[in-house]
């Protein structure tokens, strides 16, 4: 089955479907995980972390690439692993170190008086998908490829939602948190896999959780260059348009509770 990919979107904004996102319920420390080290003092992760099918993004992540459309735009059809040296291991280290000891956290609801805004942090700070954002961004700044750089959701041991930084590699992927300050690879953190940004396209995401997986096969990629679908939809939407965009809807974003679905639930189907 080929997915229409713009269709997904525009139906989502549509109906105004309220997905969760990785909201940071604590920014307490969960502890560190073990690392097992390489002589040059690389931690090997040996595998990628398994991929499903396309998923819609969360209505967090939607809201900031409509206030932010370049910093969601590009994308490669054949990425490329980073080919992890130890400069390169230092690199993710000290981007890692350096945001969390240096940006204060605090939640969306103490920052910006609502439940979720993903955004790079203020003066205030930032929670957890703000400080993965910024991680992103400044290992960009040292030559990392977008596409070896994906914000990533995750559920916490007791239900909650968590945002992290997933570096992928030829070593394996490897997860930037701001709860665990080690740089541990995929299978060591301690959390279930929701969803991803894509490689290929970083405004497309794609299901982690492997009970809901669907063969993804037949799917299709906006071509290179080609407008970000859910933002080419809101414009559409916008008033003056055929169908009004309600204004609240980029930040009608859930928070999940530990009385919500089971991870499954979050891939739209």
């Amino acid at each position: 089955m080929v997915v229409d990919v713009n269709r997904i979107y525009s139906l989502a904004f549509a109906a105004g479907i309220a997905l969760w996102v990785a909201g940071c319920q604590s920014t307490g420390s969960i502890g560190q995980s073990g690392r097992i080290l390489t002589n040059s003092g690389v931690t090997l992760a040996a595998v990628h972390m398994p991929v499903g099918q396309q998923v819609v993004p969360p209505n967090g992540f939607i809201s900031f690439c409509l206030r932010n459309p370049k910093e969601c735009e590009g994308g490669t059809d054949h990425p490329a692993d980073m080919t992890l040296t130890p400069g390169r291991w230092a690199q993710l280290n000290e981007v890692n170190d350096y945001v969390n000891r240096n940006i204060p956290q605090i939640e969306d609801i103490d920052n910006y008086g609502t439940v979720e805004n993903w955004a790079y942090p203020n003066e205030k700070g930032g929670d957890c998908e703000d400080l993965a954002l910024l991680k992103r961004k400044m290992l960009i700044e040292r030559g990392w490829p977008a596409s070896d750089l994906l914000i990533t959701v995750v559920r916490e041991w007791n239900g909650d939602g968590h945002a992290i930084l997933v570096a992928t590699t030829d070593k394996g992927d490897y997860v930037l948190d701001n709860k665990n300050w080690a740089i541990v690879s995929w299978a060591e953190a301690p959390y279930t896999w929701a969803k991803r940004q894509s490689r290929e396209r970083p405004y497309i995401w794609v299901n982690l959780d492997t009970s809901s997986f669907r063969v993804a096969s037949n799917e299709t990629m906006p071509p290179l260059g080609a407008p970000i679908p859910f933002v080419e939809a809101a414009n559409r939407m916008k008033p003056g348009a055929n169908a009004p965009l309600r204004p609240s809807l980029a930040n009608e974003d859930v928070r999940p509770t530990t009385s919500q679905a089971p991870t499954a639930a979050l891939a739209m189907n």
